[in-house]
């Protein structure tokens, strides 16, 4: 269900329907299917929730991902090395993170980018969505 861009399109506008780890789990599917724009107003949302119930480490654990998206959104290959640097350092600080595969699994975060396979993103291309 929360691969539909329909509820991506809701949880951007009424994000205080969903819960930081819906949210969290909603920027996921939206960032496998390449909606960059969308992906990042989803984690900005799960951020603020996150925030909100002082829950820090499923923050650091969205920020490795919004990191990882926007490497993938770049289309700079400079920038795309740069924000993949950035998030394997922070990736180094956890035990462990949501996998980019349904249905985000906790897994070791060693194992992250092994769970992840680029061309993914490029077969599941769905039109971008802007974020509210």
């Amino acid at each position: 269900m929360l691969d539909n861009p329909i509820l991506w399109s809701l949880a951007l506008r009424l994000p205080a329907l969903f819960s930081g780890r819906t949210l969290h789990r909603t920027a996921l599917h939206a960032s496998r299917a390449g909606a960059w724009n969308t992906a990042e107003g989803l984690f900005e949302r799960a951020a603020a929730h996150y925030r909100m119930d002082l829950a820090v480490e499923p923050l650091a654990r969205l920020r490795v991902h919004q990191l990882v998206t926007r490497a993938r959104a770049s289309g700079n290959s400079a920038r795309e090395a740069d924000l993949l640097l950035e998030s394997a350092q922070r990736l180094a600080r956890l035990d462990l993170i949501e996998s980019f595969d349904p249905p985000f699994e906790l897994i070791p975060a060693r194992d992250l980018f092994e769970s992840w396979d680029p061309r993914d993103a490029a077969e599941a291309r769905v039109p971008l969505h802007h974020a509210a």
